[in-house]
């Protein structure tokens, strides 16, 4: 009797907590519309030009630190091959203004340049954001 109670509690335990994190498909495949938040799509979705610019100017100032900042490829902040293409190309762009007019005037170029060229980029396209990306 212990044993099967020992085998139960576990069991029990785990059934509780699936079902209070939704678990419970009361109306999935039934055709009738879900209660839950997350099956409405979000009021707020973040354009890809969005996603876009706030990635590659995070990086971009990253790469402008002094040591050049991280070291991690395209893949592993989160950018596509023509995000990165992008962030090769202001921060090459960056360095030179930094060295012509200052720190003040690179940041300027860097929040500017992948501005126009992330609206160039995405032009045209809706909100559906890439899942990608870190920071957040």
């Amino acid at each position: 009797m212990t044993r099967i109670r020992s085998l139960l509690v576990p069991a029990a335990l785990l059934a509780a907590a699936l079902t209070a994190c939704g678990g419970s498909e009361d109306t999935a495949g039934r055709g009738e519309k879900s209660s839950s938040p997350s099956a409405d799509p979000s009021p707020s979705a973040t354009s890809r030009e969005a996603v876009c610019v706030r990635l590659i100017t995070y990086w971009a100032h990253d790469q402008l630190k002094p040591g050049g900042g991280s070291q991690s490829d395209y893949q592993q902040k989160g950018l596509s091959d023509g995000q990165n293409t992008i962030l090769l190309d202001v921060v090459e762009l960056a360095k030179k203004e930094r060295r012509e007019n200052g720190d003040v005037a690179s940041r300027a170029l860097v929040e500017r340049e992948v501005k126009k060229r992330c609206a160039e980029r995405y032009e045209g396209e809706g909100t559906d954001a890439p899942s990608a990306g870190w920071p957040q």
